[in-house]
């Protein structure tokens, strides 16, 4: 005789178990509110960096030494150089800012190189009379939003001189994520399976593909283009080459992004009259900066590119920043390609259970 007391199926007492087990999920968020972006930032980090964590642990067979060797490196190759784009990233801004600021109070006037050259100053002073919007406006309303910009990143990159706790607590993160990661991928996939009983084990893979499209293939890409565009504006000497570069990366989505930042810079340089440096920033453009892209993207996804729209991405990047900050750049595209994929899955076998006449 099984001694276990029998299961209360009565509907007063499923909802009572549901409202109690959704309460303790909300009084957990609650607790663990002021570290969920650290929690968050070390998950990315050991999903990006486990294939290495595992290497180093089939040669030394000891999981925890592994584990604290690839958080001590990946603490000092990511948060180093992080730290010193976003503290370069900050004063490039605020140059940029301040330049901007000068220009529309002097009047917004041409430069020298364009009023030199009559056949140019001409037509584009007769455009200026003649068109419907003022530059002057527009200027001071995207000198006023960049300025908002560069004021979150000061603060950003103070964060990250001042508050080491969190920092520390990240990297701490990180480590038990390495020790306990499978564990907890366990646990995710028994959940998987509760909340999505439909799905089965199939929807896993799935949205494991669709987060590494993502991370790898999408914002991956993204930044080697953008490092790789700001080492060429730093050696042929275009201003702000950090500034540019994370512009480049930004822009990697869209379509022909890239193109148009560093055609602009080699625009400038031939305004100066750098002919050198614009020839050698158009060959860095074409067959570095805008076909890396094309090289790169296959390689950094393993698996099959998982199908994600463009719309889904542009704005899950553009509303994560807003959002959640230098996090909502991974966090905004990976939540709602999850949720894309969670939605499509859920309707095709909607449609095979149940076809419609």
């Amino acid at each position: 005789m099984n001694g276990a007391a029998p299961r209360d199926d009565r509907a007063g007492s499923v909802v009572a178990r549901v409202a109690g087990g959704v309460a303790l999920v909300g009084i957990s968020v609650w607790v663990l509110r002021p570290f969920l972006v650290s929690l968050l930032w070390a998950g990315i980090l050991a999903y990006v960096t486990w294939p290495l964590y595992r290497f180093v642990r089939h040669r030394t067979r000891r999981p925890r030494l592994a584990a604290g060797l690839i958080t001590l490196a990946t603490a000092l190759v990511v948060g180093v150089p992080v730290a010193w784009i976003l503290v370069a990233l900050a004063g490039e801004a605020s140059g940029l800012i301040e330049g901007a600021r000068a220009w529309v109070e002097a009047g917004a006037p041409f430069p020298e190189w364009v009023m030199a050259r009559p056949w140019l100053a001409e037509p584009l002073t007769r455009l200026r009379a003649e068109s419907v919007v003022e530059p002057k406006a527009i200027a001071e309303y995207a000198t006023r939003y960049a300025s908002q910009v560069s004021s979150q990143l000061l603060n950003v990159a103070g964060s990250l001189a001042s508050n080491v706790f969190k920092f520390g607590l990240t990297v701490t993160t990180l480590f038990f994520f390495y020790v306990d990661g499978e564990r907890i991928a366990e646990q995710l996939g028994r959940l998987a399976r509760i909340v999505f009983p439909q799905t089965r084990e199939e929807i896993l893979p799935y949205v494991g593909s669709v987060v590494r499209a993502v991370v790898f293939g999408l914002l991956g890409t993204a930044l080697v283009q953008g490092t790789i565009a700001g080492i060429g504006f730093a050696f042929f000497d275009v201003p702000s080459p950090v500034a540019l570069g994370a512009l480049t990366s930004v822009a990697s989505f869209l379509p022909m992004g890239p193109t148009l930042v560093w055609v602009g810079a080699v625009l400038w340089l031939l305004a100066g009259n750098h002919v050198g440096d614009a020839v050698g920033m158009a060959l860095w453009g074409v067959f570095l900066v805008s076909t890396i892209d094309n090289v790169l993207r296959p390689l950094l996804i393993s698996g099959g590119e998982a199908r994600i729209p463009f719309l889904l991405v542009f704005f899950g990047v553009l509303g994560g920043l807003m959002s959640f900050g230098m996090l909502g750049l991974f966090l905004g595209p990976v939540v709602l390609a999850v949720s894309f994929a969670l939605v499509a899955e859920f309707s095709r076998r909607s449609e095979r259970v149940a076809p419609l006449p």
